[in-house]
């Protein structure tokens, strides 16, 4: 058979995705798989499955399951804080920032209640973990560290009284996951201020 004189194209090859993007893509099938089955129940093959990716690409990327978990709480973590910072910043500008404090605190963020549905069962994978333990501590060590210096842009001389800001770091993180709890239970608490403005304003009357 005599081949026609047409020229033939050969069809575009899709590009491979960059490796930010896997990443990225399998940080964000993970927080949607983890939400339908819970971290316990949401296997490897599922959460692939979410991102669009095989279990190469998953093992290209993160060592196992509590790896990619770490990345999903630090890109939250990060959020958070950009979020406090912002708003810490705002205050400072502000002729009324405690006002400025309780309008920005009054509502969680986009998915925090949902976020904190996944954060506590990894606490309980954690207790029994000693290995994710310990790199949660060391996660929750650094989100404390940046919270002290949010608290000290507000007030300089807590940086002179470390164990007054060490004690009020750990108090506003644990209100903050508390009210998060009792939102999950009662989304009408929604509509009263939030804890944090109480613990907003006894910290900058403190003497």
């Amino acid at each position: 058979m005599i081949a026609s004189g047409r020229n033939v194209t050969a069809p575009k090859r899709t590009p491979r995705p960059k490796r930010e993007e896997v990443r990225a893509r399998l940080i964000a099938g993970a927080m949607q798989a983890f939400a339908d089955k819970g971290f316990a129940g949401a296997s490897i093959d599922y959460i692939c499955a979410q991102a669009g990716f095989s279990r190469g690409a998953f093992y290209s990327n993160f060592e196992d399951k509590d790896a990619l978990f770490f990345a999903l709480y630090d890109q939250r973590t990060d959020r958070l804080y950009a979020r406090l910072a912002r708003v810490a910043q705002m205050a400072q500008q502000s002729d009324n920032p405690l006002r400025l404090l309780v309008e920005q605190l009054r509502e969680p963020d986009a998915d925090e209640l949902r976020w904190d549905i996944l954060n506590k069962e990894f606490i309980v994978h954690a207790l029994r973990t000693p290995a994710a333990r310990d790199r949660l501590l060391a996660s929750r060590a650094g989100s404390k560290e940046r919270l002290g210096g949010i608290l000290t842009s507000f007030r300089p001389d807590l940086a002179q009284r470390p164990e007054l800001l060490d004690r009020l770091c750990r108090m506003v993180i644990a209100i903050h996951e508390g009210e998060l709890t009792q939102l999950g239970l009662d989304p009408d608490l929604a509509k009263q201020e939030s804890l944090l403005t109480d613990m907003a304003r006894w910290i900058m009357s403190l003497p």
